[in-house]
């Protein structure tokens, strides 16, 4: 899913400033002429480009009328997060190499990282005009660019040039609100109060795997600060 030219945490001790942004709707806003035209450079086979081309021209039911959406891929398909990642296979080979970067990108969450603030907004420019051919925006509520030491989210975890620090405050309240979503929709199905509690606590097991995942990943000690 990424092409890094190093691995990100060993390079914040030495880097200054970040960017990071994901793409808005990034599945919603995929032109699927472009996608098909994409995987056929890799894909001769007729058979299987015919396939790829049933699985992007897909037919959806909306108020009785039968329809195929003009732009877009299928989320709850399983082949989609490998169509989706290959599609931003051009970014990754623009920017992977560089030596005044550090470049990474996991599906369409990118993160840039530099000692200087110039090759970073050239960066930042160059992705723009990528956006711009293939119809993407930036999300304006997940993209920032400063220096390292204010710190940043990527992936739910918590950086500073300090390195990772924790769960990003993001990552928790978006934990806490899913277990209020989650206990007020057990309470609307009928469940009691012990059965919607029960359904909350599993979620939050869930939720602390991935987390002390995450931090593993990341090379910290659980530290009690998951939440």
């Amino acid at each position: 899913m990424s092409v890094p030219r190093s691995d990100s945490r060993s390079a914040i001790p030495d880097r200054v400033i970040v960017y990071r942004t994901d793409i808005r709707g990034y599945y919603r806003h995929i032109q699927k002429a472009q996608l098909y035209n994409h995987q056929c450079r890799f894909v001769d086979e007729p058979a299987l480009r015919q396939l790829l081309h049933q699985y992007l021209y897909y037919s959806v039911e909306d108020g009785s009328e039968i329809h195929t959406p003009g732009q877009g891929i299928c989320r709850g398909c399983s082949l989609s997060p490998l169509m989706g990642a290959s599609f931003l296979w051009f970014v990754d080979t623009a920017f992977a190499g560089r030596d005044d970067i550090d470049y990474v990108r996991y599906m369409d969450d990118f993160l840039f990282l530099s000692d200087r603030r110039w090759p970073v907004r050239r960066a930042q420019k160059r992705l723009y005009d990528y956006f711009d051919l293939t119809g993407f925006d930036c999300h304006p509520d997940k993209t920032q660019v400063g220096k390292i030491s204010q710190g940043f989210d990527w992936l739910g975890i918590w950086f500073t040039d300090n390195g990772a620090t924790g769960i990003a405050p993001r990552a928790k309240e978006n934990h806490r609100q899913r277990c209020l979503r989650l206990y007020e929709q057990a309470r609307r199905a009928g469940l009691s109060d012990r059965e919607a509690q029960e359904r909350v606590q599993q979620y939050k097991r869930r939720w602390m795997i991935w987390a002390e995942s995450q931090l593993s990943a990341a090379d910290m000690n659980n530290q009690g600060i998951l939440i």
